[in-house]
């Protein structure tokens, strides 16, 4: 299955960059992303890396929660440009059609919490998986369980990192703390 993905070409973004995925094949929990970054080797990159400001947020909070395994994908695995060549937010259209590969991820690896990072995801998600999800008031984020998945919507750890700096410990151990009552 996960090679049906890695030879995904549904739009064109293929073109750009092939898609990145992780290289976990069994999780506990699972983070959602929106797109995939520029990467100089999809084989040897992750999404939500460390190398950016998510995935160092990430990585903290990771870090915080023992014996837990973690995967990180994106809606859209492919690269997202513009005209100039840089990268853009994908578009609607664009999710739409690469929301199948997140929830074959989903099948394949059947997390017991897959956290949404932030409002074009959860709506993503929302719109295909056909689940609603409140609005979170500042960190008080809230699981919800739809089948055998729970769904833990929260602020993108980028909007944290440049935004909500000093909000930083709340938000890691409001999410560290449903993860931890999750497993």
């Amino acid at each position: 299955m996960i090679n049906e993905i890695m030879n995904c070409n549904k739009c064109n973004m293929c073109n750009n960059q092939r898609p990145l995925l992780d290289k976990v094949e069994k999780c506990d929990v699972m983070w959602v992303g929106l797109s995939a970054k520029q990467v100089d080797n999809v084989l040897d990159e992750v999404p939500l890396s460390v190398a950016t400001k998510s995935g160092k947020l990430i990585n903290e909070m990771e870090s915080e929660v023992q014996g837990c395994k973690f995967y990180k994908t994106n809606v859209v695995k492919c690269l997202p440009l513009n005209n100039n060549g840089k990268l853009r937010y994908p578009t609607k259209k664009e999710m739409d059609l690469c929301i199948v590969n997140l929830k074959k991820e989903i099948e394949l690896l059947k997390p017991k919490i897959i956290i949404l990072l932030g409002n074009n995801v959860i709506q993503s998600v929302e719109k295909s998986m056909k689940v609603t999800f409140d609005k979170f008031n500042d960190y008080e984020y809230k699981l919800y369980k739809y089948g055998e998945f729970s769904f833990l919507p929260i602020h993108h750890p980028s909007y944290i990192s440049v935004y909500k700096r000093k909000s930083k410990e709340i938000y890691i151990d409001s999410v560290k703390e449903l993860i931890m009552l999750s497993l």
